[in-house]
């Protein structure tokens, strides 16, 4: 009942964050593109971001740091969750990516949404095990 539980929360938190940073998509309208080049939508230079949206950023992510160990024992140690979070903020970077050029939504591809996407998922963990110490404690949680 845990797990289904675990589970459950965590495909909400999902569904949640897909929303916050892919929605709303605005189809392309007559000139939007003009004098715009693709690539002003890319942003590489890490540390150049106001604090508010990196603060933001990390808080999104500190459930997936809570969450996924829960759900996938081999996510419990802090360099594999930190790859799952820096592919799973990849996947939503690039997605964002792909909808802007493709249908117009326009979102800002950021370096920085990675490393603060990162740092909240390792948050989320550093929480998980100051709640739940023991590694065997947490495993009791798992299915």
């Amino acid at each position: 009942m845990r797990a289904k539980i675990t589970f459950t929360t965590f495909f909400v938190y999902a569904a949640a964050v897909l929303a916050v940073t892919v929605l709303p998509i605005h189809p392309h309208r007559p000139g939007y593109w003009t004098g715009e080049p693709w690539w002003t939508v890319l942003r590489w230079i890490p540390g150049v971001v106001d604090a508010p949206s990196f603060v933001l950023n990390v808080i999104m992510f500190i459930p997936y740091g809570v969450l996924l160990p829960l759900l996938w024992r081999a996510t419990d140690s802090a360099r594999r969750l930190a790859l799952t979070a820096l592919a799973a903020s990849a996947s939503i970077e690039l997605l964002q990516f792909v909808l802007g050029m493709t249908l117009g939504s326009r979102r800002m591809v950021d370096i920085n949404d990675l490393i603060a996407n990162t740092g909240g998922a390792l948050v989320g963990l550093a929480i998980l095990r100051l709640a739940l110490p023991p590694a065997a404690h947490r495993r009791l949680i798992r299915p």
